[in-house]
């Protein structure tokens, strides 16, 4: 993607992004509302919602089964700051999903049995890929509510199980009128098209949906941390501990160079791992750092601040202040040039590029990274550009981000091994323990 796409705004305010690639032989749809688990009314309703649309709509169900005969793919995501649907198309099939698109937006599938079905659904994959795995949910659930103050940051977006089963049509069916409105939408076209054939078929199909402009999102600012917050969580299916240290992060849209340091920063601790020679002989055995600079994994598709986490595996025996001590102490040689920045920093600004200019080789996932960039952004070429920013950035900032979060006051959560006694079910949630707080490191 190398060319500025075209765009157009329709009448009932849904944004449209249109990026020929004549030749290509297939074409890409990505609708993209600007909804996600930051900005919904209870924990994992965006989640959720985006299953009972997944499929497009009552009327459409049809649609979605010529899309498969065609041999085309439909998938789905729900993000902190937005809910994405994509769809890929052999050329000339660029219609059939422009029609799928109307119907999910005029006409979505609200009904009690479908939405207990997909209900069930999502509880399962919360089961399936958290609460039954060893420290699940260690990062993207408990960790969050723990560092964080807003409803935005601190609430369990991939969903709460018991949460999830209250909501109803009634409460979807709200939920869907002020999120799902044109006016809060993004549409991008990829792929082998004629861009003025592309204009007319969005028009007509498009353009009929009813003008909706998205609710009101004033942004509210987490108070800054003051203090360190720690708390032990008992792990009912690990036979080992695990420490999460987060930090806040800073702003993408007030202080996208210091957010981009934080990124490296965290590429960096996972290069380094444990075995910094700045603490050896000091420490005793454990895992290698995870890094990350958003809860889902993602640095540069989120709107504002989140968290910078910082987890790795521990003997259960091992003090989790010595853990903590750890990582200030490694972050501390980055800031003070202990550690030499110049050559890691080289190699992990080529992968990032490697991994970033990877997002753009299919044409969905160039349809969706225009949507993220114009609305998440205000640039449709965004993650093109990142790959020279990060080369641009100085080590320095680097050093000066490593500086900040050595110092800085964190949210410390350590999962432990529960005292031996009669397991309830793997599915129960951890239960998270408060503990009294010293100074921070």
């Amino acid at each position: 993607m190398t060319s500025q796409p075209t765009g157009l705004v329709l009448g009932n305010g849904l944004s449209v992004l249109l990026q020929p690639l004549p030749g290509c032989q297939v074409v890409a749809t990505c609708l993209h509302v600007g909804t996600g688990f930051r900005n919904e009314p209870v924990a994992g309703a965006a989640h959720l919602l985006e299953h009972v649309l997944a499929q497009g709509a009552s009327s459409s169900r049809p649609l979605t089964d010529a899309v498969a005969a065609a041999g085309g793919t439909v998938n789905a995501r729900t993000a902190a700051d937005y809910t994405q649907y994509t769809a890929i198309l052999p050329a000339g099939a660029l219609e059939l999903a422009l029609r799928i698109e109307h119907d999910r937006l005029t006409d979505p599938d609200l009904g009690p049995a479908h939405i207990t079905a997909q209900t069930a659904v999502v509880q399962a994959e919360i089961r399936r890929n958290m609460l039954q795995r060893p420290h699940g949910g260690l990062v993207l659930f408990d960790l969050p509510a723990l560092l964080h103050d807003t409803w935005a940051n601190r609430h369990n977006g991939y969903g709460d199980i018991e949460a999830l089963g209250d909501l109803g049509p009634a409460e979807l069916g709200r939920f869907f009128q002020a999120s799902y409105a044109p006016g809060n939408t993004h549409l991008a076209l990829v792929g082998d098209f004629d861009p003025h054939h592309a204009r007319d078929l969005v028009e007509q199909h498009l353009a009929p949906v009813p003008a909706r402009t998205g609710p009101p999102r004033p942004h509210t600012a987490e108070a800054p941390l003051t203090a360190p917050r720690r708390a032990l969580r008992d792990e009912r299916i690990a036979a080992t501990a695990r420490t999460a240290i987060g930090f806040r992060t800073p702003d993408p849209a007030t202080a996208p160079q210091a957010h981009l340091a934080t990124v490296l920063l965290g590429e960096l601790l996972e290069d380094l791992g444990t075995d910094c020679a700045c603490h050896r002989g000091t420490r005793r055995t454990w895992g290698a750092f995870k890094a990350r600079a958003h809860r889902t994994g993602n640095p540069f598709d989120v709107a504002r601040d989140a968290l910078f986490a910082v987890d790795f595996p521990h003997p259960v025996d091992l003090d989790p202040d010595e853990a903590e001590h750890c990582l200030r102490s490694v972050m501390a040689c980055v800031a003070d040039g202990s550690v030499p920045l110049a050559g890691p920093l080289t190699r992990i600004r080529r992968q990032l590029a490697l991994a970033l200019h990877a997002e753009l080789d299919s044409v969905a996932g160039q349809a969706s990274w225009l949507c993220v960039g114009a609305a998440v952004h205000r640039d449709p070429l965004h993650l093109a550009g990142l790959p020279g920013a990060l080369l641009r950035l100085p080590d320095t900032e680097v050093a000066a981000a490593a500086a900040r979060l050595a110092a800085a006051p964190a949210a410390r959560l350590t999962s432990r091994p529960a005292p031996t006694a009669p397991a309830p079910a793997a599915c129960a949630p951890a239960a998270v323990t408060a503990v009294p707080t010293g100074a921070a490191r």
